[in-house]
């Protein structure tokens, strides 16, 4: 996973749960009003947290954690993405992930093998207006 930020702790990220949120680098969309453009356009100027790092912190968290969020940048374009969903489970968290829903099929098989509980999509705007609200002149928002 790659992994440019981590959160320990927060109240807001996943509503009704204590969670942790972990960021992710990397995006397909060019939101000119993105508010991690860093994860976005240069995830490489944030350090990169070992997988195994967060893991062990939420170890040591459970039961005082209740979640997980993972966001991003986009985190359905990271290919480990469901091997580290699962070592989250493993450690009996719920899962909360936040998406620009650009990756249906990812979404579908994280849902289909219950790796998440909570799904925050992002809609950019109206369908007239989506492609310059992500920053992409020919963008296909039939997915």
């Amino acid at each position: 996973m790659q992994i440019h930020g981590f959160n320990k702790t927060t109240l807001l990220d996943y509503p009704e749960h204590i969670a942790a949120t972990v960021f992710t680098g990397g995006c397909n969309f060019r939101c000119p009003f993105c508010h991690n453009g860093e994860l976005v356009l240069d995830p490489g100027c944030q350090p990169l947290i070992p997988e195994e790092e967060v893991l062990s912190y939420l170890k040591k968290r459970q039961g005082i954690l209740q979640g997980v969020c993972v966001t991003g940048g986009e985190p359905t374009l990271q290919k480990d993405l469901k091997d580290f969903l699962r070592k989250i489970k493993e450690l009996g968290y719920s899962i909360k992930l936040d998406t620009n829903g650009y990756m249906p099929g990812v979404l579908w098989e994280l849902l289909q093998e219950h790796l998440i509980d909570y799904v925050a999509m992002d809609i950019k705007a109206s369908r007239d207006n989506y492609a310059r609200a992500a920053g992409l002149p020919h963008i296909d928002i039939s997915r």
